[in-house]
């Protein structure tokens, strides 16, 4: 059972209050909001074989619902019929685990079917079973010590299944498991371990090229001029964005944002 630290006044986040809530739909907020469902109570059961290799059974907590109903009948009907749009057999699951602030995640492919979850709820009110096959082999040795990975509200481990089939974006992981990191467009920014903030944003290719300036007069308010800008000449920059800021028909905010999309190859402008 999740519960919030002793003597602690923030506000739960979404996803604590989920985990108080043992599990259910989580739905983030915002424009390009995403829904999954989160199961709570994750430990390792027991590991099978199949042709495509091992099988790693995870025991998880049902959220509340006629899923969790005293009679196992009941159960067993929620399963193959309202909760079988979950947990489906070829979805892609990910198994967090969170030990004391920091987590790891790692990705499988559900192989379980509905009669089978229906099967296992007969056994508990409380948990089902599911099956899975993990990409990461640690999570194999892992489930082979049958080690308690939900212990308390510091040591966790979720299952978030948000409906993605995984075959179909197989391609899609593949290709990134064997492209070459160089060959990506803006792979100093994508792929950069570090803070954007920390790394230097080179000027656009084109505008490198010998004798090349960008000419701004076309901004410029009748009877002014704007000089040419040089991307190479951290003073020519200054000398743009001051003649834009006061002899072109932009406002500031304008001004500023012509300047950082023409001397960067990558650069937010903030609406």
């Amino acid at each position: 059972m999740w519960s919030q630290p002793y003597g602690s006044k923030r506000e739960q986040t979404e996803l604590e209050k989920l985990l108080v809530k043992e599990g259910g739909l989580y739905r983030s907020s915002g424009k390009n909001s995403v829904i999954f469902n989160v199961y709570t109570g994750v430990q390792y059961a027991q590991l099978s074989t199949r042709s495509q290799g091992l099988v790693v059974g995870l025991n998880i907590r049902c959220p509340p619902g006629s899923g969790r109903d005293s009679d196992w009948k009941k159960r067993v009907d929620h399963w193959k019929h309202a909760g079988s749009k979950k947990l489906t057999s070829g979805s892609l699951v990910a198994l967090v685990l969170v030990s004391r602030g920091s987590f790891k995640a790692y990705l499988a492919n559900l192989v379980s079917s509905v009669a089978d979850i229906a099967e296992s709820a007969k056994r508990s009110e409380e948990y089902i079973q599911v099956k899975a096959t993990f990409f990461d082999p640690e999570v194999e040795i892992e489930a082979l010590k049958k080690e308690n990975i939900t212990v308390d509200t510091n040591t966790f481990a979720i299952l978030i299944d948000n409906g993605v089939m995984f075959e179909s974006v197989r391609p899609f992981l593949k290709t990134l498991n064997t492209i070459d990191s160089t060959s990506i467009p803006f792979s100093r920014y994508i792929c950069a371990q570090d803070s954007l903030n920390n790394i230097d944003i080179r000027p656009p290719r084109y505008a490198t090229a010998p004798g090349f300036r960008f000419n701004l007069q076309s901004v410029a308010k009748p009877g002014q001029r704007i000089d040419p800008l040089d991307v190479h000449n951290p003073a020519s920059i200054a000398r743009a964005r001051a003649q834009l800021q006061q002899f072109s028909v932009l406002d500031p905010s304008q001004a500023d944002g012509v300047v950082d999309s023409l001397t960067r190859e990558v650069s937010l402008i903030q609406g």
